[in-house]
Formats: C-alpha cells, structure tokens, sequence
C-alpha cells in the first residue's frame, strides 16, 4: 500500500468512527426535575394535597407562588420546556382527577404500575357504578399520562424515539411520590404497599 492509500483509508475510518459514535444528548436529569415539579404540581406533593388557588386573598396567591417558584426556577435552569398549552391542559386535567383518583389509591382498588400507568388493581365487593368510574377514571389518567410525554416530547424536540426515556423517568417519580399505603409495582412485577 502507499501513503495516499493509507491515509485515505484512516481518514474514512475516522469519518466512519465519528459517525457511529455521535451520540445526541438526552437531558435525563433536566426531565427528571421537570417530571418532579408536574407530578407536585398535579398530585399535590410532599403533603399529598394538590394545593388549589382560590383567587381570593392575596396571602392564597402567595403560597400558591411561593410553592411554584423553586420548581419553576429549576425547570427553567434546566431549560425543558414544560409550559406548552397542550402541556398546561394536560397537567390542569390530571390535577382536577387527582382527588377522584386518590381515594381508590389508598383503597387498594388501584396501583401503580412499574411503568407508572395507572392499573386496576381489585374491584372485588365494589358496586358496579362504580368499578364503571374506577375503570373510566384510570384509562382518562393513563391517557392523559402518555399524551404528556408526547407533548414534552415534542415541545423539547426530544424525537419520539425518547418518549420510552421520558416515560421511565415519570414512572420512577409517580413511584417515588406515591402516599403511605398506596400499591405499586416493583420492578419484577410484585405489587408492595408503601
């Protein structure tokens, strides 16, 4: 071989290596703290209430601010996107059936899945109106869920191939926040109390 020879041939090596080692990032820490502040958002948070502004005193008004401010500030910092109005409906609907959903958490009727869906757990001595809310209550929740990681997605221009991650990452913050007494699943698919 001569030198012209070899050195094209290591530079097409190169150029192939870098190609395959190209690696876009994926921001995992930066959606974990955005998946914290929506989870607190919409399930109410260390002290397991959804704090609800009444738009009466301005003391209200400040709480409500003083308990968004920190968790905004770090979403900003991270630079996700999480203020979409297709993101905001979502978050607002998911907080509006978090006080129907949270009674049937406790109860035992329904878990946490591993992948941090919703499942209906046991509707054993349930009335059948209301097996019929549990289960249009969950599949609403486990919509709304899957449609939030498609818009963050989306919003972050992430590429669906990301949603998996960013789902994971939601499922493991559902988990971590859920109440004293509610069921989730481990990861090999046994079902704890907390």
């Amino acid at each position: 071989m001569n030198a012209q020879t070899v050195t094209g041939s290591i530079a097409a090596a190169v150029g192939l290596a870098a190609c395959v080692t190209v690696n876009i990032y994926f921001p995992a820490p930066e959606v974990r703290l955005a998946a914290e502040q929506i989870v607190d958002e919409t399930w109410g948070g260390a002290s397991g209430h959804p704090p609800t502004p009444t738009g009466g005193s301005d003391a209200t008004h400040s709480s409500w601010h003083q308990f968004l401010a920190p968790a905004r500030a770090q979403a900003q910092e991270a630079d996700i996107n999480i203020t979409t109005p297709a993101i905001r409906a979502l978050k607002d609907s998911m907080r509006d059936r978090a006080s129907q959903l949270k009674p049937f958490l406790s109860a035992g009727q329904v878990g946490i899945g591993k992948d941090g869906l919703l499942v209906v757990r046991s509707l054993d001595g349930v009335p059948l109106g209301t097996q019929a809310t549990i289960r249009r209550l969950v599949e609403a929740e486990n919509r709304d869920r899957m449609s939030l990681y498609r818009e963050i997605a989306k919003a972050n221009k992430f590429g669906d191939e990301r949603i998996p991650d960013i789902q994971r990452i939601f499922a493991e913050t559902w988990i971590a926040k859920a109440e004293p007494g509610w069921w989730i699943q481990q990861p090999d698919g046994k079902w704890v109390q907390r």
